[in-house]
């Protein structure tokens, strides 16, 4: 069965979602992950609405108009393009031509090639390569599993760290990006899928801990090794954009402004070349779609 057969499992609407879950689910508590996994981060999708732009200087900024205690001044990145200081900057300028360029967006990952393609699907139903880049995948104990995920918030800094077996904090070893894969069910119930992520490897951080030192091929723990995250994350980012930097225990992050579909699979088929299957695709995205906003009643905002 080609894998977009799992249409009639779980997908997410995404273009249409403004927010699904509360952002006080959030966990930030140590686990005890392999090298490729870490603590499990809870279930919170997309936050769209800003509480402040990351440019405003804080004495500009009166205490009646936002908590001044929860601006958050990013790190240093090496990725970023030249004039710009963090991540939300360049998301504010390249977002501006390209939300309107895209009906949506998704990452599909082929496990028979090791290749992951980020794609912007219009609305006529035209699909557009942004990305493509060959990755690190599951070997054949621990293998990546195939479905249908989504993304919703990135942590996109050099700050991001892994937690060893023993809660130990290490820095360095997802060279600035992992971001979290989640799952949902028909009735919109999200929540971390076996600590899979997608990130950045680099294994001078982790010294003799660590055997499997490529970013290409089935040499992971389960989860995607990009072997330039600093690409990734930057294309991801222009094509999809970011609300403002927070921070928690794992280091600083930002939501996307809206789910970004992960389809993990071992075919090259897509769904629009059987009309059946682009049906059925789109009837579990209406169905989830409801689901995740029938429980802003229930959390909040």
């Amino acid at each position: 069965m080609p894998p977009y057969a799992y249409s009639q499992s779980p997908g997410v609407e995404t273009a249409n979602i403004e927010k699904t879950l509360s952002e006080n689910l959030l966990s930030t508590t140590p686990s005890s992950p392999s090298v490729d996994s870490p603590p499990p981060i809870g279930s919170n999708p997309v936050e769209n609405k800003p509480e402040m732009a990351n440019d405003t200087a804080v004495a500009d900024v009166s205490a009646n108009q936002t908590d001044l205690s929860r601006i958050v001044i990013p790190p240093n990145d090496p990725c970023l393009p030249g004039l710009y200081t963090d991540w939300q900057e360049l998301s504010q300028e390249e977002t501006k031509g390209n939300s309107k360029r895209f009906h949506s967006v998704r990452i599909v990952i082929t496990r028979s090639d090791f290749r992951l393609t980020l794609e912007g699907i219009r609305r006529d139903g035209r699909v557009e390569d942004v990305y493509n880049t060959s990755v690190g995948l599951g070997d054949y104990r621990t293998p990546t599993p195939e479905g249908r995920f989504f993304i919703n918030h990135i942590y996109c800094y050099p700050d991001v760290l892994y937690f060893d077996p023993s809660s130990t904090r290490v820095q360095g070893l997802y060279n600035g990006f992992f971001a979290p894969v989640l799952a949902c069910d028909s009735r919109g119930r999200c929540a971390r899928y076996r600590d899979l992520g997608i990130h950045g490897y680099y294994k001078e951080n982790v010294g003799r801990r660590v055997s499997h030192t490529q970013t290409y091929g089935a040499i992971s723990a389960g989860c995607v090794r990009l072997p330039d995250p600093c690409k990734f994350k930057s294309e991801l980012i222009r094509v999809v954009g970011i609300g403002p930097a927070k921070q928690n225990d794992r280091g600083t992050y930002h939501w996307l402004k809206r789910p970004v579909e992960l389809i993990i699979t071992d075919y090259e088929a897509r769904p629009e070349e059987d009309p059946t299957l682009t049906a059925m695709f789109q009837q579990s995205l209406d169905q989830v779609q409801g689901g995740l906003r029938d429980l802003l009643s229930i959390f909040g905002n």
